[in-house]
């Protein structure tokens, strides 16, 4: 694959909008995944939302879960090289990033997601942890994977899940 290629998506290009900054979590445990119900999307998603003006991407993706599932997390990455310049620094690295076309308002967008996976932070206890509903959200619920054939997934639903899986494999 040449440069040209690796640099440029045809499918943006074919409807030039505007990009929305979010960040959503990919908490998977016990062959669960923690996914929320949207109210205005109408689908199941993991937990996230827009990244706020002063906040790092992975501190969103964090704030987002709590918010909307009561869930305490911690983002698992690599091991990052410390910096103590705050010009310069390294960032927790996602899963991966993805578009999604929205619409919100009669606005047209395109959601550039990072999504981090995480765990559970179980310092409270050994168990899962119960859910809190956030007014955003219809339902919050730990899913088992092998179900998620039966939701109505959000657009990259299930190819976010199977990454994370896959990461979580190797």
């Amino acid at each position: 694959m040449n440069r040209a290629n690796m640099s440029t998506h045809i499918l943006p290009a074919l409807r030039p909008i505007s990009n929305h900054f979010t960040a959503s979590a990919v908490v998977i445990e016990e062959g669960h995944i923690l996914l929320v119900h949207h109210r205005r999307i109408g689908a199941w998603l993991p937990p996230g939302g827009h990244i706020d003006e002063g906040e790092l991407p992975h501190e969103a993706a964090i704030r987002e879960v709590f918010e909307e599932t009561g869930v305490r997390v911690a983002v698992l990455t690599a091991e990052l090289p410390m910096s103590i310049d705050s010009d310069a620094f390294f960032l927790q690295q996602p899963l991966c990033m993805h578009g999604v076309f929205a619409v919100e308002k009669g606005v047209e967008f395109y959601h550039v997601d990072l999504a981090y996976l995480c765990a559970v932070d179980r310092t409270d206890s050994g168990e899962m942890p119960l859910l809190t509903v956030a007014e955003e959200v219809h339902d919050a619920a730990w899913i088992p994977i092998d179900g998620l054939g039966s939701l109505n997934l959000a657009k990259n639903v299930r190819e976010v899940v199977d990454m994370a899986l896959s990461k979580l494999k190797g």
